[in-house]
């Protein structure tokens, strides 16, 4: 096992537990936006997306192409990574050469602010911020059993902790790190329940209550 699944086995020796002979706690983990379920949308073979020098790869992107709706771990999956990685890298360094001899002029700039520049407010703590979305992500009366109501519930509660984190102060050098990581996993969360109210189905592992029950019905009648 060890030999087909090396990857399976480096939490357990981390922890220092012997999964062969030691009890270790089970419980579910969402995927939320990762894995062939969801991702970036792409336009063509190079893995373009729709913003323009935005090239998406592996589990940020879109599998369906490859899978459909529904995926797990495996062949196609780890097939996707690498060759999409491929043809994402490859697209990309063509669009930035196009770029480079269309133009003499720099076109890198900063982007965002959050915990990098004086919003005027306290300084951003990271490690309340990361409870904070998980208490909205990670309850499976939130996320797995998703409706309209409870996801515009957390997306309103989400959408606050957006508009604090936007006025907050700059971050110290040893913290801004960890501030930039929080603010991801918040935009992310903001991202992911405006896409889930968006998909007015349950489809793969989209499973929407309010909206599996009509198709069920509409179905049977």
């Amino acid at each position: 096992m060890r030999t087909s699944q090396p990857n399976f086995f480096v939490p357990f020796d981390r922890a220092g537990i012997d999964p062969f002979r030691q009890r270790f706690a089970v419980t579910l983990r969402l995927e939320g936006t990762v894995r062939g379920t969801g991702g970036v949308h792409l336009v063509d073979e190079t893995c373009a997306t729709t913003v323009s020098g935005l090239y998406a790869a592996g589990d940020a992107a879109t599998r369906q192409l490859v899978c459909g709706g529904f995926t797990g771990g495996g062949s196609h999956n780890a097939a996707w990574a690498m060759s999409s990685g491929f043809w994402a890298g490859a697209g990309a360094a063509d669009y930035a050469s196009q770029i480079r001899r269309a133009s003499s002029s720099s076109l890198a700039y900063s982007s965002g602010g959050i915990a990098l520049h004086d919003g005027g407010a306290a300084e951003l703590d990271p490690a309340n911020l990361v409870r904070a979305v998980q208490d909205e992500v990670l309850p499976y009366t939130k996320n797995y059993f998703r409706s309209a109501e409870g996801l515009g519930d957390a997306l309103e509660r989400l959408d606050g902790h957006w508009r604090e984190v936007r006025l907050a102060g700059a971050s110290s050098a040893d913290n801004v790190v960890k501030a930039r990581e929080a603010a991801a996993m918040l935009a992310t969360s903001r991202w992911m329940y405006r896409s889930a109210l968006a998909r007015t189905e349950s489809r793969g592992m989209h499973r929407r209550d309010d909206l599996a029950r009509s198709i069920r019905h509409s179905a049977i009648t």
